[in-house]
């Protein structure tokens, strides 16, 4: 049997749909005819782009088939047709594994960039594989080559809806989910905004997802089953590049509108507070000046924005916005590496010899006098005290729960475990009445 790849985009909409919902019915269209080597991926790319639906994610899926090609990417056309009425969705399909060069560098470049429609289709065309649909097929191309077996990955387990809860409100117990994040060691992502205590599990929208937990075992997402207190549709599990700094790539040349990446910059002055709680601090990269945005709802970015100065080094995490209010490119920042404090010192007037009193100036190169026991002298000079800085060289992001998709917490690292080729049935990843079975996955925490 050939290795398939296929990709999903874009069927989905502001005021409903979700494409990884819709990759769960189709997987159940396709149960009889493929096996999966990998688990439902969920690829997460540029957070920058302005005309993304939510989070700018695609959906691939891996398998093994012995169908026609073309044949299945017309059905899966017409079923997204069906199912979202967007005529603008995209879906790629390629035989192998993804792993020509092309496709590669596409993917890095759609992490951090704006591609172009038929960049993407001739980069696919040249490498053989096949497309249905429009802008959709930026991300949908573009995420064919992610989570090869050297990328950091992560795992969600998403809970639908039934239809007929569709836009009401969700209903998830907030003090389980606490309790069993509190039993758990630090595997668990973005799963509750501590500031508020409230969960971030659940969106607010009309789509059809009433859950998503996320975290770096498998396993251990299952537990969250017993948050729930409405009624389930279907669960799936997927695989992710959600949580893992994958767009933590080098901004380099122009820095463009919607172009998301790092770059390090040499702060020229004190930080600027403007309307709104919001604090810009003007710095100096290899590309030129560059002002570094920290919006009011970063909280502790915003907090440590305002303990910058002159001649502290940062690397910076975050999206070109497109406009220039002080003429250069704004950097919505998301997340901060301090790399070098730079000393900070005030001059007073020296103490008195004799009776230890602080003395007074008498002029520009006059001396100084003492009050208390009338000394003076001309000899003696100011006096350098160095100032305690308040942060150290070390990374900062907002408060876990209000992480973006992409970015990584502070504490977690790298996934130990190179992610190997499996073989799992249809029914191994989704299930309708309750979260899949993980016993019978063979994947590590």
């Amino acid at each position: 049997m050939r290795i398939v790849s296929l990709a999903i985009d874009s069927v989905d909409s502001l005021h409903g749909g979700c494409t990884t919902h819709f990759s769960t019915i189709l997987l159940e269209t396709l149960r009889d005819f493929i096996e999966l080597i990998d688990l439902p991926l969920i690829v997460r790319l540029n957070p920058g782009i302005p005309w993304k639906t939510r989070g700018n994610a695609a959906v691939v899926l891996r398998f093994y088939y012995d169908g026609s090609i073309s044949k299945l990417l017309e059905h899966v056309y017409s079923m997204a047709l069906e199912y979202s009425n967007r005529k603008d969705l995209g879906i790629a399909v390629i035989e192998g594994r993804p792993e020509d060069i092309k496709l590669r560098d596409l993917y890095l470049k759609a992490l951090t960039r704006v591609v172009p429609l038929d960049v993407a289709i001739s980069i696919l065309e040249a490498s053989g594989g096949l497309w249905a649909g429009g802008r959709g097929l930026i991300g949908a191309i573009s995420a064919l080559s992610a989570l090869t077996r050297e990328d950091d990955y992560t795992f969600e387990l998403i809970a639908y809806r039934k239809p007929e809860n569709w836009g009401v409100n969700r209903c998830i117990d907030t003090r389980i989910l606490i309790e069993i994040e509190s039993t758990l060691p630090p595997i668990t992502l973005n799963n509750i905004d501590y500031t508020i205590v409230e969960e971030t599990v659940a969106p607010k929208g009309l789509d059809p997802v009433l859950a998503g937990f996320r975290g770096n075992c498998l396993k251990s997402l299952v537990k969250y089953a017993k948050t729930i207190c409405e009624p389930q549709d279907i669960w799936a599990f997927f695989r992710t590049n959600q949580h893992t700094d994958a767009h933590a790539i080098p901004l380099t040349g122009e820095l463009r509108p919607y172009n998301t990446g790092v770059i390090e910059v040499k702060v020229k002055d004190n930080p600027i507070y403007i309307a709104g709680g919001h604090v810009i601090v003007e710095g100096e990269s290899r590309e030129g000046g560059v002002d570094l945005a920290f919006y009011r709802e970063t909280g502790p970015l915003n907090e440590v924005a305002r303990l910058l100065t002159k001649g502290d080094e940062v690397r910076a995490l975050g999206t070109i916005k497109p406009y220039k209010p002080r003429h250069n490119p704004v950097l919505a920042v998301e997340k901060i590496w301090i790399l070098r404090i730079a000393e900070k010192s005030i001059e007073v007037n020296p103490r008195c010899p004799i009776c230890g009193e602080r003395m007074e100036s008498l002029g520009r190169d006059k001396g100084f006098r003492c009050r208390n026991c009338g000394y003076k002298s001309r000899d003696l000079k100011k006096i350098s005290i160095r100032i305690d800085r308040r942060i150290k060289p070390g990374e900062y992001t907002v408060q876990e729960g209000r992480l973006k998709h992409l970015t990584k917490p502070r504490w977690r690292k790298k996934q130990a475990k190179i992610f190997k080729q499996i073989k799992i049935k249809v029914d191994q990843v989704i299930n309708h009445k309750n979260p899949p079975n993980t016993h019978s996955i063979d994947i590590e925490c």
